[in-house]
């Protein structure tokens, strides 16, 4: 790392970028990271590796918080597969999926609806879509975020969700798995496989929207991805 004398932002961000990229783990939000994500992805009986929807998503379509998805604008950030892509489509809407992994998108681009979208961005860097979304939504993305970046991706991807529009996420829950405070990642650089967010963190961190649910991700419903260590969150502009 050269020597810098840190003047801006923009400056003090890419020097705490450097720092988590030299950490064992290196930085799995950045497009360096493609490969890892490809073969985790792609890794047969890794929980990850399913097809299935996300729990919340099927409760909130059931309950109407989504709003009408058949021909709605959606947005899945960090999709991987696109599995929740995919569930999208099949409810009617319109979807652009975006991740990392090139080679996982090629992978599964042929088994896409018609109506989706794939394709390879980093959410912190490189350009997005430029329209508006009836639903934006993060699946497992936001958590390998280092911390100096979320004012980042506040900046970049909340302008997206549309007035009257929903941002729905899901997060490693901070009330049932252990997970590195912000000072820790700053410090060393490590995100240590992924941060945890509190309910009471996800109301703070996008209080800028209006809350529609927030509640553990609940593992008993059939036909659906529901791990018992995750978090969701359903928001409004």
């Amino acid at each position: 790392m050269t020597d810098t004398r840190i003047h801006t932002v923009d400056e003090l961000l890419d020097v705490l970028d450097r720092v988590v990229a030299a950490s064992g783990r290196g930085d799995r939000s950045d497009a360096s990271a493609a490969e890892y994500w490809t073969g985790l992805l792609s890794t047969p009986g890794h929980p990850l590796a399913t097809q299935l929807p996300d729990e919340p998503l099927v409760d909130w379509a059931e309950r109407g918080l989504l709003g009408e998805l058949d021909g709605a604008r959606v947005l899945d950030v960090g999709c991987g597969a696109a599995r929740n892509t995919r569930w999208f489509a099949e409810q009617g809407a319109v979807v652009d999926g975006i991740d990392l992994a090139k080679d996982l998108l090629d992978q599964v681009r042929p088994t896409m609806p018609g109506a989706v979208t794939l394709t390879a961005t980093d959410v912190l860097r490189d350009p997005l879509p430029d329209r508006a979304y009836d639903v934006v939504y993060d699946s497992g993305c936001f958590h390998h975020i280092a911390p100096h970046r979320r004012i980042t991706y506040l900046q970049r991807v909340l302008p997206l969700v549309r007035p009257g529009g929903r941002f729905g996420i899901v997060t490693f829950a901070a009330e049932r798995m252990e997970a590195p405070s912000d000072l820790d990642v700053v410090a060393t650089g490590d995100t240590y496989g992924g941060m945890a967010f509190s309910l009471d963190d996800l109301r703070t961190i996008f209080a800028g929207l209006t809350p529609l649910d927030l509640r553990p991700v609940r593992t008993d419903r059939p036909g659906t991805f529901g791990p018992d260590f995750l978090n969701t969150a359903l928001f409004t502009r």
